[in-house]
């Protein structure tokens, strides 16, 4: 008897199906790898922002020598403009450049806390065009507190701590989200 043999030539199907198996696996591996790389970059950016809000703050509690570590401590009122406004500004709802109104020193402490925390973006009365304004406006609040903790430390020390919603934390379901935090102090 002769028996005729056949070499195999090509692969079957079960080893195309564990080849894309495999494959897939890999491919949500790395669509993992990108999503938490776009999360750290986004945190990383709002970090950023943080920073150069407390660096703001910083620099304008040292350019008012006469404004006390107190008045900068107090909280500010964000559902309504400040009382002075202690600079230049763009009115949107007047397509107006506004001019600056002369401010005590205490004045100016109150308009550089409500700059430095309050958002502009979020006064409906104010945002007619739905802009931007200042840093404050690109930093994503946190769920619970606020961006922008100032302690009187003493009448010329106060300590500055912004705080933000980190998408990392919050993607990962953690409980609290305000862990993200840069915080400085400031001596004058």
């Amino acid at each position: 008897m002769h028996y005729r043999t056949t070499l195999q030539a090509g692969s079957s199907l079960i080893e195309v199906l564990v080849t894309l198996l495999i494959f897939s696996v890999g491919l949500l591996g790395l669509a993992a790898m990108q999503l938490n790389a776009l999360q750290g970059s986004a945190d990383s950016g709002q970090r950023s922002q943080a920073t150069w809000i407390a660096q703001d703050m910083a620099e304008r509690f040292r350019a008012n020598p006469e404004g006390t570590a107190a008045t900068y401590a107090t909280a500010p009122d964000c559902t309504q403009l400040p009382g002075a406004m202690c600079a230049d500004y763009y009115n949107p709802g007047t397509a107006t450049k506004v001019n600056a109104a002369a401010c005590t020193a205490a004045q100016m402490a109150a308009f550089d806390r409500w700059e430095s925390q309050c958002s502009y973006a979020d006064l409906a009365a104010f945002n007619t065009i739905d802009g931007r304004f200042t840093s404050r406006d690109f930093l994503r609040a946190p769920a619970i507190g606020t961006t922008l903790t100032v302690v009187a430390n003493s009448t010329s020390q106060l300590s500055l701590s912004a705080n933000w919603s980190g998408k990392a934390d919050s993607a990962k379901g953690a409980a609290n989200t305000d862990a993200t935090t840069t915080a400085i102090t400031v001596q004058r």
